[in-house]
């Protein structure tokens, strides 16, 4: 079976789907793409990344739209992570361990040039990062419920759609969509540095997790026409000892990130009709400003 998929230019590009059959609980024609991340990323639709930053202003949105920036070491780590995790085959494809050479020698020099030729199309990893991302990928493995809930799925797949209310062009990348007797559910795997309910409640919050959770929710049921019953966290600390946590998004983060990305859509919307795109004082006001309520509760008693 082959699909013709969009790579967000004028070209199209074949994808065959044999080597990523779909799940039966899917269907063939369930609307989901094949694509690298490379193409999916420079489809123009916006994503769960581009509504928060517009979130913070529409500013910080033109930016990263006309500017992407390039990932950042923590950036390349949790990709590398996710694809061991996810995509083992891939990774032991796309990824290499780089030997420790003595470059300041001319035979250490050579033999740094001649691997670096061999593995010119590979991701380098040091070994203290693939020791890291093997202990990760071993601790999800040993907790019950994350083993569970990725037990049957699919990874990597793309949805693209144009959202009804606004007309702006949408796209979603679950990590993994997964399938059990009472439905479909959706698995977002996150490396954090604490995966305690507190501590990633925090992350999540601090990083608009929710409004990733609601936005894949709403996209997966508008391109598959299947509603997902949960959005499902798995929570990896990066240091050692990697403990994971599994968490589901409760309905009110649910309710709370539609809420935040439905405005967000609105906002997008305006700002691309006006091509204007403001930054935090559109009218640059002077504001008083006062510090947060957590920081003012304080007492003078030791």
């Amino acid at each position: 079976m082959e699909t013709i998929l969009s790579n967000g230019s004028d070209q199209q590009q074949a994808v065959t789907l044999t080597d990523h059959p779909l799940p039966a609980f899917l269907g063939s024609d369930c609307g989901l793409k094949v694509l690298s991340a490379d193409t999916y990323h420079q489809n123009p639709a916006v994503g769960s990344s581009g509504l928060k930053k517009i979130m913070r202003s529409p500013a910080h949105y033109q930016e990263f739209r006309l500017n992407p920036p390039e990932p950042t070491p923590t950036m390349q780590f949790g990709t590398a992570f996710h694809t061991a995790l996810l995509e083992p085959d891939v990774f032991s494809r796309d990824y290499a361990v780089a030997p420790k050479f003595d470059r300041r020698t001319k035979k250490g020099k050579e033999a740094a040039e001649a691997w670096d030729s061999v593995n010119a199309s590979k991701t380098a990893l040091t070994r203290e990062q693939t020791d890291s991302i093997q202990k990760m990928v071993a601790s999800v493995r040993a907790h019950t419920g994350a083993s569970l809930v990725l037990s049957n799925g699919i990874a990597e797949m793309s949805g693209f759609w144009k959202d009804e209310e606004t007309g702006v062009a949408c796209k979603c990348r679950p990590d993994f969509i997964g399938y059990d007797p009472s439905g479909l559910y959706l698995v977002d795997v996150k490396t954090c540095c604490d995966a305690s309910i507190e501590g990633f409640a925090r992350v999540i919050a601090n990083l608009s997790y929710d409004v990733q959770a609601a936005f894949y929710i709403d996209g997966i049921r508008r391109v598959t026409g299947l509603t997902p019953k949960q959005f499902i966290f798995i929570a990896v600390e990066k240091d050692a000892p990697h403990m994971t946590a599994v968490y589901t998004a409760s309905n009110e983060m649910i309710a709370i990130g539609r809420e935040k990305y439905r405005g967000a859509l609105q906002l997008l919307k305006w700002c691309t009709q006006h091509k204007h795109w403001p930054g935090y004082q559109p009218h640059g006001l002077v504001e008083s400003i006062d510090l947060p309520r957590w920081a003012a509760n304080f007492t003078l008693d030791d």
